[in-house]
């Protein structure tokens, strides 16, 4: 990657598919009117999300994660092979500690939003108009405009979730299967979940805030 993407830049484009998805609704259409609602949110409470981890991860878990396809993008980064080999049980696990590692490294970055401009290209569809890609421009404080891709996937009920973000041509789902297939393959699945399991406990309390840590600091 180019350059070091904000996180929280990041974090309210995903937020960007906060509202549910309506029927037949061109995702660009929906980005540009919740990107609005999301970015003056985040902006009014700056203080609160800086001051109380809680309430910056509630944002992410109430906004972000009913647009994302969690277990679509859980598939394409165990891979088949080692999805098909994994227990109902193991996928579970997978699937609410990844989705847990993130939540919990992103929430506190929310406060660095200072209300940089996001635009959005026409939503691009594959052939068969069950794919489709939007593609956004961020315009930092400093530095070159940021391209950031949302791949997306219809529904059964028509509805369009997330599964993939490419950001400056690097594909998080492809960063992520990189690095947990190659750690399966030398340590085993259930070693991994363990791995996956304790560098979430400590991503959480990293993000946790009390006296204790303001004293040290």
């Amino acid at each position: 990657m180019k350059k070091l993407v904000s996180k929280a830049l990041i974090v309210l484009l995903f937020l960007s598919f906060s509202l549910a998805s309506h029927a037949f609704q061109d995702p660009k259409i929906h980005l540009e009117e919740v990107t609005k609602k999301i970015s003056t949110e985040i902006l009014e409470n700056k203080e609160k999300i800086r001051s109380d981890s809680e309430y910056a991860k509630s944002l992410i878990r109430d906004y972000l994660l009913p647009e994302v396809d969690s277990e679509y993008m859980a598939k394409r980064i165990l891979g088949k092979t080692y999805w098909m080999q994994a227990s109902e049980e193991q996928r579970k696990k997978f699937i609410n500690e990844f989705i847990g590692l993130l939540l919990n490294s992103y929430a506190k970055g929310l406060a660095n939003y200072d209300g940089q401009p996001i635009s959005y290209d026409d939503t691009q569809y594959s052939k068969s108009g069950n794919l489709a890609n939007v593609r956004s421009t961020i315009v930092p404080n400093e530095g070159e405009p940021i391209l950031i891709d949302y791949r997306l996937k219809v529904q059964p009920d028509e509805s369009w979730l997330v599964t993939d973000v490419i950001i400056e041509g690097v594909s998080m789902a492809k960063s992520y299967a990189n690095q947990y297939r190659e750690q399966i393959s030398k340590i085993g699945l259930e070693e991994t979940l363990k791995q996956l399991e304790a560098e979430n406990e400590k991503a959480k309390q990293a993000t946790e805030i009390s006296d204790k840590k303001t004293e040290q600091s």
